[in-house]
């Protein structure tokens, strides 16, 4: 589930939060499921190829938000969610969506600068009607 993953160590935003929305994204999507028992920090440490501290403090974070039950001891496991309560959107763009509006926000990318980038990278649909 985490192999489409890649962090960008040259996006601007942190790694920690490229793997949170991620995981964020796989849970509000419903290919997370609660119970569904998520890997250890060192196994998606070493998975990521990044720091096992980084892969902590995303599980910590999601533990924070109520999506992410742990213990010591225990693996972690995606919490029991209300449906209703996330708002979910009605399809998986609608929630990239909301997530690339979250990011430009934390980063302060000037809304110009955004939009050009999301028209460039939205450019190869432009001529055949969005279809792949």
């Amino acid at each position: 589930m985490f192999e489409t993953l890649r962090v960008n160590d040259k996006s601007g935003v942190p790694v920690w939060v490229q793997i949170r929305n991620h995981m964020i994204f796989l849970i509000r999507s419903g290919q997370l499921r609660p119970g569904d028992t998520l890997p250890t920090v060192r196994e998606l440490a070493i998975q990521l190829g990044v720091n096992y501290n980084t892969i902590h403090k995303v599980y910590q974070d999601l533990e924070t938000d109520g999506l992410v039950l742990s213990g010591r001891g225990k693996r972690s496991t995606i919490a029991e969610i209300d449906r209703e309560e996330l708002a979910l959107p009605d399809s998986p763009v609608d929630v990239v969506i909301e997530e690339l509006v979250r990011v430009v926000g934390e980063t302060g990318i000037a809304y110009a600068d955004a939009m050009a980038r999301v028209e460039g990278a939205l450019a190869p649909f432009k001529d055949d009607g969005g279809e792949r």
